[in-house]
This record gives structure tokens, C-alpha cells and sequence, in this order.
């Protein structure tokens, strides 16, 4: 193994444990989640934790350079007693255990739900005002704006990922041009969460985590001249699904 010290949340969710088993030669994890993980760690740690806790997360933070902040309520019904422990509680003592622990850089998951009140014919393009249409997208935009908050006031590097449909192809939920216009292939989510940890010179970035579709809900050039993403997947070829709304 070689590389940065990464502590992983969410690492037993679907795009947790697809980023770990794609890169676990590749850095040296910290893994943590409120559920055990049902895959191999190999030469890596996990810790089983509640991160609405505080007291949990010195101890998970020594030694890391890059978290990857992947957990939360992640669903578009959740209700605000949910996200507010999961989403807004969490991620807060999060980001104020990474300063206290000089952590070099946070990348958090948003999510393409930060500006789904825009019509689904309209791409979201770099600085449009965030604009969700349910609190779990309010919960996301509070994470961004966290984000953007620590990164100009304190030394820690943030990138927000506004992850769109992440999908397997075998056992997608796609059903229609919207949601594969906003289709983020594993391979593509590999891909982007590495450049994330990888790229330097990075202080503050609003990403958007969709594949090469051809036609993108999120616009990809800032994301793609920040971080030299170059997505290799296109939802319209995977899938067979008429171009309807």
C-alpha cells in the first residue's frame, strides 16, 4: 500500500465499498460505519461508529490526511428528525474533528438533490444557486456550505462531490432520460472520489459526479478542469431506455 491515509465513511454502503475495493492498494484506510462490514479488510482498519457522537471521532482521525465523507441519510423522503443527527449533526462534528486533527483535506458526498428544483431539461452549470427540492437536498446544500466555510476560514482543503444516480448496471432503478442523464457509473465514482483525494492545489471545489452521459444534468467542465476527471461511461449506450421525460 502507498500513499495517503484515508478514513472512509459510509464504508459499507454501495459507493463505499465499491471505492474501497477499487483503491485498497492504493491507500491506507480508516473505515468506519454503524454497521459491520460484510467484505475483506485486508490490511486495513474499521471502526464501528456513530459519528453524531463527537466523543468517537478524535480517536478515528489520528493520522489521516484525506477523509472521505460518504455517510448519511442518503434518501429523498427522509424526514428532518432523520437527516438532523445523520446529515447535519455528524457532518458538522466532522469537519470540526478534521481541523482540530489537521487533517490536509475533507471531500464530502453531495448530492445532484442540492438543484433539483430546476426543471429536468435545464444542466446545472458551476456557481448556479443550489436550489433542492426536499430537506435531505437542504441537508446537502447545509454540507456544502460547510464546506465552503471551512475551506475559507481554516487550512483544510474541501471538494464537495454532487454525486447524481449512482447506479450498478445489473441492478439499476433507471427509468427514464432524467435519471440517466444523472447516471454515475462505479467505475466513473472510482475515478472521480481518487482525483478528489489525489489532485492538489485544490482549496475549495462544488463538483459534480455524473459519468460522460450525452446529455448531462451537470455540466462537467469545471470539474473536469479542477480535477482532470475524465468519466469513460455514457448512460444512453449502457442502457436500454427510450429518451422520454
Amino acid at each position: 500500500m502507498k500513499g495517503f491515509n484515508v478514513l472512509l465513511t459510509g464504508a459499507c454502503g454501495r459507493i463505499g465499498k465499491t471505492f474501497f475495493e477499487a483503491s485498497k492498494e492504493r491507500y491506507r484506510f480508516t473505515l468506519t460505519d454503524r454497521v459491520e462490514p460484510d467484505f475483506a479488510l485486508g490490511d486495513h482498519r474499521f471502526v464501528q461508529a456513530d459519528l453524531s457522537d463527537k466523543t468517537t471521532l478524535a480517536a478515528l482521525l489520528d493520522g489521516i490526511d484525506v477523509i472521505v465523507h460518504l455517510s448519511g441519510i442518503p434518501h429523498a423522503s427522509a424526514t428532518f428528525d432523520e437527516l438532523l443527527p445523520n446529515n447535519i449533526l455528524a457532518t458538522t462534528y466532522l469537519f470540526e474533528a478534521a481541523v482540530a486533527a489537521n487533517v490536509k483535506r475533507l471531500v464530502f458526498a453531495s448530492s445532484a438533490q442540492t438543484i433539483e428544483g430546476y426543471p429536468v431539461d435545464r444542466q446545472i452549470t458551476p456557481g448556479m444557486p443550489v436550489l433542492p427540492a426536499n430537506l435531505y437536498g437542504v441537508s446537502k446544500c447545509y454540507g456544502e456550505a460547510l464546506c465552503g466555510y471551512y475551506a475559507a476560514k481554516t487550512p483544510l482543503s474541501t471538494i464537495a462531490l454532487r454525486i447524481g444516480a449512482f447506479e450498478f448496471a445489473q441492478t439499476h432503478d433507471l427509468n427514464n432520460a432524467r435519471d440517466l442523464s444523472a447516471w454515475l457509473s462505479p467505475r466513473d465514482a472510482v475515478q472521480l472520489l481518487q482525483r478528489s483525494v489525489e489532485t492538489p492545489g485544490v482549496k475549495h471545489l462544488v463538483a459534480h459526479g455524473i459519468s460522460n452521459n450525452r446529455f448531462k444534468r451537470l455540466d462537467l467542465s469545471e470539474t473536469t478542469r479542477v480535477l482532470g476527471y475524465e468519466p469513460q461511461d455514457d448512460a444512453f449506450q449502457t442502457f436500454d431506455i427510450p429518451i422520454t421525460y
